[in-house]
């Protein structure tokens, strides 16, 4: 069998718990760090599209329900990630590129800024792009742009910001 090639993957659907800043990225579990987000295909054949891809790798996608009872799109997620180091291929490391779309920015695709369009809030309608690679355990995917079609904002819990 021939060795299979990355494939680019462009998905919409919906977020959640997006880590996308370095600032916020996860070193809990990854010591170097890493970008992640519970990711809801909007439909089916949204899902189709990472789903076959996988079945042809050899590789199962972990599709979870949401813990707080929260789904969107087809109810179920998957974790979208990229780590902030990569050891093979520096430039596959770092943040994802985050991009404003959709009619909210009149169809003009521009770099997101955190700092002025603020924080990308649970249930923020997205497009992202996965690079799918590898074959059998091997096999795995990498986050590399996500466009915000339909910002949700992210509004800090009051109560959460005061520790109890």
């Amino acid at each position: 069998m021939a060795k299979l090639k990355a494939k680019t993957i462009v998905m919409d659907g919906y977020i959640k718990w997006a880590r996308l800043r370095t600032s916020e990225m996860d070193t809990k579990f990854v010591p170097d760090g890493q970008y992640n987000a519970e990711f809801y295909p909007e439909d089916q054949e949204n899902l189709d599209k990472i789903m076959s891809e996988a079945k042809e790798r050899g590789k199962k996608i972990a599709l979870k329900d949401p813990y707080d009872g929260e789904g969107f799109g087809t109810g179920k997620y998957f974790k979208i990630y990229r780590n902030h180091v990569n050891r093979s291929v520096e430039e596959f490391g770092g943040p994802p590129v985050v991009f404003k779309m959709g009619e909210d920015y009149e169809g003009i695709v521009k770099r997101w800024d955190f700092e002025t369009d603020g924080l990308i809030g649970n249930g923020s309608r997205v497009r992202v792009k996965l690079v799918m690679y590898g074959e059998g355990n091997m096999a795995g995917h990498r986050l590399e742009k996500l466009g915000v079609l339909d910002l949700v904002s992210y509004v800090p819990d009051a109560g959460m910001a005061s520790g109890f």
